[in-house]
């Protein structure tokens, strides 16, 4: 096996604003929430990360059979991780810097109006409402409004890639995380009502995961 440079992490940028929700509301604002941690920063959960990976290679694994060994390894067999995979997946948070910055706000003496988590929250998020439509009328249908939390499109997100074992990923490794990645365009509640659009990429870098595709053709 080859040693190449691993990825440390995985980029997913919002091109549109999108709901990875908590599979619950929070009582008298939205009944669909979306993940968020106790500083009210939202966040992608790494399971989540890898589901959608995991579907689209399914997608497409019909036309690449040399790479499903290297699937078993970067993806696992089955929606639960185990031995033989050998990629973790964090969850996806806001970039460090960013973190470190809402952190220090939040924590400020009681003088100083430290920032709430709700206030944190609705800094990077909005509220979108949908109801039913009637077949015949087209008019909307009674009892039916809903409201969903949606974080805004353009902010990025990042997980961290652990390699196990210090395992060196071969080119068929990272063609097959690069060929997941750049198949995976929509994530999220809505996602057929124009929410969710995103774009995943390597270390950030959308050429250097388009290379990785051409490494060994």
């Amino acid at each position: 096996m080859t040693a190449v440079a691993r990825p440390s992490l995985l980029q997913i940028e919002l091109l549109s604003d999108a709901t990875f929700s908590l599979g619950e509301g929070t009582a008298g604002i939205v009944d669909t929430e979306v993940e968020h941690d106790e500083f009210g920063m939202p966040f992608i959960g790494g399971r989540t990360v890898r589901g959608l990976l995991r579907d689209s290679w399914f997608s497409m694994a019909a036309h690449f059979p040399e790479l499903e060994v290297a699937a078993e390894r970067i993806l696992g067999r089955s929606r639960m991780v185990d031995e033989r995979c050998r990629l973790r997946i964090g969850d996806a948070l806001l970039p460090g810097a960013l973190r470190n910055l809402i952190r220090a706000a939040a924590n400020r003496p009681g003088q100083d109006h430290p920032l709430r988590a709700d206030q944190i929250l609705a800094g990077f998020t909005g509220i979108r409402y949908q109801t039913s439509e009637s077949r015949k009328t087209g008019a909307p249908e009674t009892s039916t409004l809903r409201s969903s939390r949606v974080v805004l499109h353009r902010f990025v997100f990042q997980s961290v890639l652990t390699w196990l074992d210090d395992y060196q990923p071969d080119h068929d490794d990272l063609r097959l995380l690069a060929l997941s990645a750049l198949a995976t365009r929509h994530g999220g509640l809505l996602r057929n009502r124009g929410r969710g659009h995103i774009r995943l990429t390597l270390d950030g870098d959308l050429d250097e995961t388009r290379a990785r595709l051409a490494e060994v053709a």
